[in-house]
């Protein structure tokens, strides 16, 4: 059989499994399971692969979240631990050792999906991490999610941990119950006391007037998920997605939200495709913690030294001798050497003079004549 040929099969293979899926649940998503729910009744409007288990990536901290708000006071203080700062991203740059409130870290775990904040919260609440994983494990499966088993507190890859499209949304349910939760989830942006201002990752939010609140995801296991809340005249819903592809995330939920709403008999227009352009300034970029002084002057003689080569190289290009290249390089690099010491080591520098290999050889063998 000719390549192509297998080639032009398995192509049509692939589009009728596609075919297959939209068929299934009547939308066209690239995800691999989500449940679209009335958040008023708790039932299931529209689902594809609803109990599938999957990883959930950070809208595990919805779960965390709700957690914290029924065992620990918002005034209540956390002190940040070294495991808990050195969290990889996402994470919204806690101090070790630093104390902050529990108001602040919930900001930073819902709208900045720190995943420093939850490690910092979950050693609140139960000594350790791993702790927590179990004892959130039996919460849930008592407010009904009982085909989700959690290993941490953010969400980060985990052996065993994982959660269905079904049970997130029963838990963001029981979550937005709580007026605190809701306030939290729905707010845009916020200041971390000491910190820096925080955006929240629901774009949704920002462009469109039904959004209450959500929870976005990522990891390179669960690619994108997502679960949040929607309200048009009196009607809420709930879309819990998992397993988008990059490129489909916001067009895959805004699908599930037209849908939800004329499956419960408020249909809206076609929402926009506006959430790809959005941008928000993120941690780590411009609002980023400042740098200590040390750091910067070390960044900026690394700066200058860089520059001072491709002054050397320039006069290289130019025709110049390499000697004199080379005395350009020197020159340049002991006047970033002067720019960064202490002031004797500076002045000691300005004294000597620049010579060129030759003047060198010249003196030592005037200096070994004289000895002779």
């Amino acid at each position: 059989m000719p390549r192509w040929t297998i080639g032009v099969i398995s192509l049509l293979a692939v589009i009728f499994t596609i075919s297959g899926l939209w068929a299934q649940s009547g939308v066209p998503v690239s995800a691999k399971s989500f449940v679209i729910m009335d958040a008023d009744t708790g039932r299931v409007l529209l689902s594809r692969n609803s109990d599938l288990l999957h990883p959930p990536a950070s809208t595990l901290k919805v779960a965390t979240a709700l957690i914290a708000l029924n065992t620990l006071d918002l005034n209540d203080s956390v002190r940040v631990s070294r495991y808990a700062a050195s969290a990889p991203p996402s994470k919204v740059y806690l101090r070790a050792g630093k104390t902050y409130s529990v108001k602040d870290i919930l900001y930073g775990v819902l709208l900045g999906s720190g995943n420093d904040a939850a490690r910092a919260i979950a050693e609140k609440i139960c000594g350790s991490e791993s702790r927590f994983g179990k004892y959130m494990t039996k919460r849930v499966r008592i407010w009904g999610a009982y085909r989700s088993n959690f290993k941490n507190a953010s969400g980060l890859p985990a052996a065993d941990q994982y959660s269905t499209a079904r049970d997130m949304a029963l838990i963001m349910r029981r979550a937005m119950l709580n007026p605190t939760f809701a306030q939290i989830l729905s707010t845009k942006s916020y200041k971390i006391e000491g910190g820096s201002k925080i955006y929240n990752h629901d774009r949704f939010l920002f462009t469109i007037p039904y959004a209450m609140g959500g929870k976005t995801g990522f990891t390179r296991a669960s690619q994108h998920t997502y679960v949040g809340m929607f309200e048009n005249r009196g009607r809420h819903i709930i879309i819990s997605v998992m397993g988008s592809k990059t490129k489909q995330k916001w067009a895959d939920r805004r699908v599930l939200i037209e849908k939800g709403f004329e499956l419960c008999g408020t249909p809206i227009a076609q929402l926009a495709a506006v959430e790809e352009q959005l941008r928000h300034p993120r941690l780590g970029h411009a609002h980023k913690l400042p740098k200590s002084r040390s750091k910067k002057r070390y960044v900026s003689r690394k700066h200058r030294k860089k520059r001072a080569k491709r002054v050397a190289c320039r006069h290289h290009r130019q025709g110049n001798s390499a000697t004199k290249a080379s005395m350009v390089y020197r020159k340049s690099e002991k006047k970033v050497r002067n720019r960064s010491s202490k002031s004797k080591h500076r002045s000691r520098l300005k004294k000597r003079k620049q010579r060129s290999p030759q003047d060198r050889k010249v003196k030592v063998q005037i200096r070994v004549a004289k000895e002779r």
